[in-house]
């Protein structure tokens, strides 16, 4: 059980950091080419580390939802976010949109994931008005909406090992980001650039997968899914750490708000799932 408190508390550390990291990334690359250098390393280690890779139609498609656009819409918010902590904070706005889109579907939205629906959006609301709505905050919900799109997807692979599938989504990714790369290519060749590049792909996408896999097994899907909400928490004291980013008053409150009332929703939709 400690075991599993130390690796979500990793998760939470290496994925906010990742988002100031990234922030000082894009100043030497377009977010095109850092999301390129985050699969194709990250991919490399998840493979070493899973022995191997799981790979299909399905995968594919998976793949180009959950990591693909996913990854390039993530940067490109953090590029164009004030502030690359309230980007996290709307991205992590997917479980949300994950109630909204089942419902579609025909599944019942309860009393209380409707409290927290309608508490994430005041917070939103109020914490993106408080910076006039860049364009960053609009590129981090279409972000958001998606992952909950592709972790909707994501239950026709459950079945499969998780290392392994990740780590052919990752290398899939890069493949599928080559053709793009010349639509927006800008590399300003620097130690400093590569090295948080590369740093950026080694703690977000294989060090976080990998801490992130060994929590769900050690406390559950349920406990993680919970805990993992305070990876903007963690985002916000990091940019404030390395890019001296202070968020003002609104955005404190909004993004506690919409915190709060993600919490309130994931919770209740998993506990009802279990009665």
């Amino acid at each position: 059980m400690v075991r599993g408190y130390l690796t979500i508390l990793g998760v939470i550390i290496v994925w906010g950091i990742s988002f100031p990291l990234s922030k000082i990334a894009l100043y030497f690359m377009s977010p095109f080419v850092l999301t390129f250098i985050r699969f194709i390393i990250g991919g490399l280690i998840l493979t070493a580390y899973g022995k191997g890779i799981i790979y299909g139609k399905k995968e594919a498609i998976n793949a180009i939802l959950n990591m693909g656009i996913f990854v390039i819409l993530l940067n490109l918010a953090i590029n164009y976010s004030t502030n690359p902590a309230l980007a996290s904070v709307l991205i992590y706005m997917q479980p949300i949109f994950v109630a909204l889109l089942s419902r579609l579907r025909g599944e019942e939205i309860s009393f209380p994931q409707f409290v927290g629906i309608i508490v994430s959006f005041t917070g939103i609301f109020i914490s993106v008005d408080s910076v006039n709505f860049s364009p960053g905050s609009l590129i981090a919900i279409v972000a958001a909406i998606l992952w909950a799109v592709g972790t909707l997807y994501y239950s026709n692979l459950k079945n499969r090992d998780i290392v392994k599938l990740n780590a052919f989504m990752s290398l899939f990714s890069s493949l599928f980001v080559i053709p793009i790369l010349p639509f927006d290519f800008y590399f300003k060749p620097s130690v400093l650039g590569i090295g948080v590049g590369i740093l950026v792909a080694i703690i977000a996408q294989a060090l976080g997968f990998i801490f992130w896999f060994s929590s769900v097994k050690e406390l559950g899907a349920t406990t993680a899914s919970s805990i993992v909400i305070l990876v903007p928490v963690s985002a916000y004291l990091f940019s404030f750490i390395i890019l001296d980013q202070i968020p003002n008053v609104f955005q404190i409150f909004g993004s506690s708000l919409a915190l709060i009332g993600v919490f309130i929703s994931q919770y209740s939709r998993i506990y009802l799932s279990r009665k």
